[in-house]
């Protein structure tokens, strides 16, 4: 079968290879329109194709391959073939002056066609003194108190820190509580005027300081800032930072400034869907509602959910610092904050004590890290495709990390659009920035997606029969006519040419794609080869398509295999004959033990487990052929068993054994491994298999069906040596017995000077003289009084007083 696999794998590869190279021809030949055309990749219009005559005429094919011989045919005015093109509009240099150029260049315009890639090359140089904009929002509940009073000791530090890495440094301060109703804060009139002793009235959120440089206003602001209270766990934190970062006129934030929000409490916020809690369901709509620096819309407006605060974060350049208080009992705070933190874009999340002591090295590290970071991300939708990279060391998911004030970073902008751009203007706009500043490159993006001949057509052109307009070579038709020249008459037809082309099988495919409908019939394309053709009402069948190419042993129409007389299947890959499936010198099919199918055996899995190409091999079963086989084997090689020379000769007939002089185990699966004893009691160790390639060719009489490979003896077991077994055994009680004696004497000695030693030690340790009885008892007993001498010494130092 190995030479039926091997045509067949040629059939295949043949064929596979030469659809490849009919595809793109294919897919511009089913472009009717110049516009259609040119939005297939590689394909190009022909305006005047050359025929078959050696004449120009537009009823030949006008959408061919790009740089393909029928495209070398038409002239450089004929053909319609638009390439990228490129302009700068604006490039300021690099700079690091007082107003610094971050990326260069900043305004380009390319023209591309639909499908084809462009590379944009920009640089990004980070400016050392760019402006910081950090403003503070601090959770005031009380709990927060000690780190309200701490900030407002350490904020002239905290911007003394920071201008040490900018020198133009802006800093604010703002503050939150929550929404002023139940459940969220007390609304008895009591605490509405001060919910705990020395607190303020609550409020949502309250803008104290916008955006200054002055640093010792920030610190007496944040200290003349009264806490207040509220009644369930979570804050409000969400509704300040959305004002916080949409509020530019009331915080301050300077268009070309990098900014830091810093968000510091100790306690979860609310987020959207908690207002239904106080009866707020409006979703937030992204606005400023801020009036005399305080926000107004809480009772209006739910809380903002995470990925709006995302968005309009990102939209306006703001880079979200949560610095959160760690307490013993909010440990679950800071799971919270770094789940959130990993969900918000560009944000980083840190941790203060107790009473914020690190606030200042948390923040200065944290501006750090941003800072000595560049992430690169456009705005572009789905229907362009942008892909950033850059020749930086460390770059991961369009940033770079590491990067150094003065470094120019090169990046590139892979541009390719996937679809025309829709809508009155076929012109995008394409922002590509780094994160977080308001610097960026804009890419005005043209795609090719109409001719330019298509303003220049010739109305009622003789060419179409007078009967429509002549546009880029083809035929646009006046109404009720149709056909490549307009030569056809919708009224003089039973149905117009659309309806009549289209295979009703739901696909609304026109000559199903492989063809043209002319006055309401389909007119098949042709192949380059010209054996191969496209035929049917509709085009829809062919005979090339068929599985394997019918295997050589049949005849492909309409995408089926018609097999010959001896073969089916999909492929005509199945012999109908029952011969492939029996064993040589058996004339069962599959050993009686299974089914043929499609030429090979599928074994019944009864409880002795058959398996094996014919179903010969049972795990359960007596080797039957090892059996059947061994008298042959040792007639043919040994000259022994239970056939002479001339029983040998006339009854093992269906092999010849060959003999090996090297006989080793075959590692193959399909040859059986057999060992037989035979009357002596020796070992016949053979093998067998069958050769498969020439089942298919030769007829079951021949007697080369099956191979077998025997050793070139016998293996007989020898008679034990008596004298050795003897000496043996006599030696081994001997060894044994001396190594006994051995180990004994080894451990009485080991015995012996431990208990000496250990003698040896307890004399030593004796107290006594060794004439004396330390068991003896004197007849007397002597008395001090301990308190005589002391009482003396009293009465002798008074006296020398």
């Amino acid at each position: 079968m190995w030479w039926l696999c091997g045509y067949s794998l040629a059939v295949l590869i043949s064929y596979v290879d030469f659809g490849y190279g009919q595809e793109i021809s294919n897919n511009c030949e089913l472009r009717e329109t110049c516009g259609d055309c040119i939005q297939e990749t590689g394909c190009a219009w022909c305006i005047s194709p050359i025929g078959e005559n050696g004449q120009q005429g537009h009823s030949k094919v006008h959408c061919v391959p790009r740089d393909s011989d029928k495209q070398k045919l038409c002239g450089p005015q004929e053909t319609v073939n638009p390439t990228s093109t490129f302009q700068l509009i604006d490039e300021k240099p690099l700079s690091n002056e007082y107003d610094p150029v971050q990326i260069s260049p900043q305004r380009i315009r390319i023209a591309v066609r639909k499908g084809e890639q462009y590379t944009v090359r920009f640089k990004y140089q980070q400016a050392s003194n760019y402006p910081v904009d950090l403003y503070y929002i601090m959770d005031l509940s009380a709990s927060m108190k000690d780190s309200k009073d701490r900030l407002g000791q350490l904020g002239q530090e905290l911007a003394s820190a920071m201008r040490k890495k900018t020198n133009n440094f802006q800093i604010g301060f703002g503050s939150f509580v929550d929404k002023v109703t139940l459940p969220y804060v007390n609304t008895y009139p009591d605490a509405l005027e001060s919910p705990c002793a020395g607190c303020a009235a609550p409020y949502s959120f309250k803008n104290h300081l916008s955006l200054t440089n002055s640093s010792m206003e920030f610190s007496q602001r944040v200290t003349r800032t009264q806490i207040s209270g509220n009644l369930d766990t979570p804050e409000g934190g969400f509704d300040a930072m959305m004002q916080a970062i949409v509020c530019d006129d009331v915080i301050g934030w300077r268009p070309k400034s990098r900014h830091l929000l810093v968000f510091s409490t100790d306690a979860v916020s609310h987020i959207a869907g908690d207002g239904k809690l106080g009866g707020v369901v409006e979703p937030h709509d992204g606005q400023c509602h801020m009036e005399e620096n305080e926000y107004k819309g809480y009772l209006t407006f739910d809380y903002p959910s995470v990925s709006h605060i995302n968005h309009v974060a990102k939209q306006n350049n703001i880079n979200i610092i949560f610095a959160i208080v760690t307490k013993s009992n909010n440990s679950n705070v800071v799971t919270h904050y770094r789940a959130l933190s990993e969900n918000i874009e560009n944000s980083k999340m840190g941790t203060l004590t107790g009473n914020s002591n690190n606030v200042v090295k948390l923040i200065s590290d944290i501006y750090d890290e941003i800072k000595d970071s560049v992430r690169v991300t456009s705005n572009a939708t789905k229907d362009v495709n942008v892909k950033i990279t850059s020749n930086c060391p460390s770059f991961n998911e369009n940033g770079c990390s590491s990067v150094k004030p003065g470094t120019i970073l090169d990046f590139k902008a892979v541009i390719q659009p996937l679809e025309c751009l829709k809508g009155s203007s076929q012109r995008r706009y394409i922002k590509i920035k780094p994160e977080g500043l308001e610097e960026s490159l804009i890419i005005e993006l043209d795609v090719h997606c109409e001719c330019s001949c298509a303003s220049r057509k010739i109305a009622n052109s003789t060419e179409c029969s007078g009967q429509g307009d002549l546009e880029c070579g083809i035929c646009r038709c006046h109404e009720e006519r149709f056909g490549s020249s307009c030569q056809c008459d919708r009224t003089e037809s039973s149905t117009d040419d659309v309806s009549a082309c289209i295979r009703p099988d739901g696909q609304n495919k026109i000559c199903s794609e492989k063809g043209r409908c002319i006055c309401g019939k389909c007119t098949c394309r042709e192949r380059q080869n010209p054996n191969e053709q496209f035929y049917g009402k509709y085009c829809e069948c062919d005979n090339f398509s068929c599985p394997l190419m019918c295997s050589g042993r049949g005849v492909c129409n309409c995408g089926k295999c018609e097999c010959n007389s001896e073969w089916a299947g999909n492929a005509c890959e199945c012999p109908k004959s029952n011969r492939d499936c029996m064993a040589p010198g058996s004339n069962e099919i599959c050993s009686g033990f299974g089914n043929c199918t499609c030429g090979q055996c599928t074994c019944i899995q009864d409880n002795d487990r058959h398996s094996g190409r014919f179903c010969e091999d049972c795990v359960s079963c007596p080797a039957q052929r090892c059996d059947e086989f061994a008298p042959c084997v040792e007639c043919q090689v040994y000259r022994s068993g239970i056939y002479n020379e001339t029983e040998c000769e006339e009854t093992c007939t269906i092999f010849k054994t060959i003999v090996d002089d090297n006989f080793k185990e075959s590692q193959r699966e399909d040859v059986k491994k057999c060992r037989v004893l035979d009357r002596d009691g020796c070992t016949i160790n053979f093998e067998y298999s069958y050769e498969v390639n020439q089942v298919v060719i030769r007829s079951l009489a021949s007697n080369q069906l099956i191979t077998v490979r025997a050793a070139n003896r016998k293996s007989c077991a020898e008679p034990p040596n008596i004298l050795a077994w003897s000496l043996g055994v006599i030696g081994t009680v001997l060894l044994a017995g001396i190594i006994m004696l051995i180990i004994w004497k080894i451990v009485t000695t080991v015995h012996d000077r431990r208990e000496y030693a250990k003698f040896e030690n307890e004399r030593n340790k004796l107290k006594w003289h060794r004439s004396d009885n330390p068991l003896y008892r004197g007849a007397t007993t002597t008395f001090a009084n301990p308190a005589y001498q002391r009482a003396s010494q009293r009465v002798s130092v008074k006296n020398s007083q």
